[in-house]
């Protein structure tokens, strides 16, 4: 039997869903690994810049590259957990419809502030639900479950905290959106962290460093948020998330 990471009952593995996290719509399927070592190889031989001199597209030897020979699949068909019952899937899945629309407008202040606050309060609410699916939370009791099963209430007053970037240049290793999951460890307590195809989310449960510039999840209810563009020159806590999964995968 499999305790539901949401209403806390018990379900036979066939009667769990498979939810994606992050959700099907904004980049989960088709997940590959970067193969570092070949990487790092192919940098210090002169394979890879004999075949750029060969060809007279660059570009089209890199991505062919990066395509073909330094990944390999992962998770075909995206991935996914059992971590929800059905019925606490499709209940989530209400918030996910919100979060989309998020999604597909880069969550733009000149439209997100047009949304209704019930739909903004969906969007917070979709982004906790997911982290209840990585599998380096599930021995973690969050405290905003009650948060998640109550669609009135609208205010969360708990430890955990989400701040986000909407990635760029310096997300992205090689240009490659890795949207694998991560937990971190600090002294005064420990970061996890997922994002997909646009966004990156960091829920920590102690106050974020002020070195990591990043936006506060709730900043999305006031009108004049401004939305944080990558990650600066000191790599924020997803240089070290992506490290430490690029490592641990050698």
């Amino acid at each position: 039997m499999i305790q539901c990471r949401l209403c806390g009952k018990l379900f036979p593995l066939s009667e769990m869903s498979e939810e994606h996290y992050p959700a099907h719509s904004v980049g989960n399927d088709d997940i590959v690994a970067l193969d570092i070592v070949k990487m790092a190889d192919s940098f210090l031989s002169s394979e890879l810049s004999e075949r750029i001199i060969e060809e007279t597209d660059a570009k089209a030897v890199l991505d062919d590259y990066f395509e073909n020979e330094l990944t390999k699949p992962l998770f075909p068909k995206g991935r996914t957990a059992r971590t929800l019952c059905r019925d606490c899937n499709t209940f989530l899945g209400k918030y996910d419809e919100a979060y989309l629309k998020f999604f597909n407008c880069n969550g733009d202040p000149k439209i997100i502030r047009g949304f209704q606050k019930t739909t903004r309060i969906q969007i917070i609410k979709s982004i906790y639900g997911k982290f209840l699916s990585i599998p380096e939370a599930q021995e973690e009791s969050f405290d905003f479950v009650d948060y998640l099963k109550d669609a009135k209430q609208l205010s969360y007053s708990g430890i955990w905290s989400i701040y986000f970037v909407q990635r760029d240049y310096s997300t992205d290793l090689f240009g490659l959106k890795d949207i694998g999951t991560s937990k971190m460890r600090f002294k005064e307590g420990v970061v996890y962290e997922l994002s997909d195809d646009k966004f990156i989310f960091n829920l920590m449960n102690f106050p974020k460093h002020s070195c990591f510039e990043m936006t506060n999840i709730f900043d999305i209810l006031n009108n004049g948020y401004t939305i944080v563009n990558g990650v600066g020159a000191n790599g924020g806590y997803h240089a070290q998330a992506l490290m430490s999964r690029l490592f641990d995968g050698m």
